[in-house]
């Protein structure tokens, strides 16, 4: 009998850390829309943004600088370098198709290639006018919250009520959190800090505006 109330227990404490954080989202819209009012971070015409830039991955850090170049509407090259000019790698993002035009050793392995590629296509939010979305608020009417879904995963947009700047893009997977993109420190409609924490492997991203 104990084992089976401990084993309920263990049940219920894990569905609530499982979708207590998505379940407090209030739906206030029950039809997709197109997400009209959620612009793409980086503008729809621009020229070049540099960060100061730190990846983290399985315990090895890579510093240096990380340059993201419009080319033409809807294709970007994004660069990262050593301080020094090191080249680290080199990808092209053209409407949905990707380039790797190079790539060091220690980051050209399939499935990392792939979560950095994906979490660079989700701060250029290059396909939003393809989605259709569903809208949320939080408990406490803080945030508008933009609800998509891409595959297997879940995306969620959360825009401040007051400032309508988008400071927080979530990844989910069942409604588990798998990434968590954090924006911050705005400066002329945009964020001066971005951080990019995985969940679930152990990657994590920080870019820190110098100059656009």
């Amino acid at each position: 009998m104990k084992n089976l109330l401990l084993s309920s227990f263990i049940a219920i404490l894990f569905s609530a850390c499982h979708f207590g954080h998505y379940g407090r989202l209030k739906e206030i819209n029950e039809c997709y829309y197109l997400a009209t009012n959620l612009k793409p971070l980086f503008g729809d015409n621009f020229n070049s943004f540099l960060f100061k830039t730190n990846i983290t991955v399985y315990g090895k850090d890579y510093s240096g600088l990380l340059v993201t170049k419009q080319m033409s509407p809807k294709d970007y090259r994004v660069i990262f370098t050593t301080e020094l000019g090191m080249k680290l790698f080199d990808f092209e993002f053209k409407d949905t198709a990707f380039t790797l035009h190079y790539c060091v050793p220690q980051f050209n392995k399939p499935k990392l290639l792939k979560v950095i590629q994906k979490d660079i296509e989700t701060l250029l939010m290059n396909d939003l006018d393809k989605k259709t979305f569903l809208k949320f608020n939080d408990s406490k009417m803080f945030y508008s919250i933009h609800k998509t879904k891409i595959g297997k995963l879940e995306y969620y947009y959360f825009t401040e009520n007051t400032t309508e700047h988008l400071v927080k893009i979530e990844h989910a997977k069942k409604r588990r959190k798998k990434t968590t993109f954090t924006l911050s420190n705005y400066q002329n409609d945009f964020p001066g800090n971005i951080l990019i924490q995985h969940h679930d492997i152990k990657l994590k991203i920080e870019l820190n505006l110098l100059k656009k």
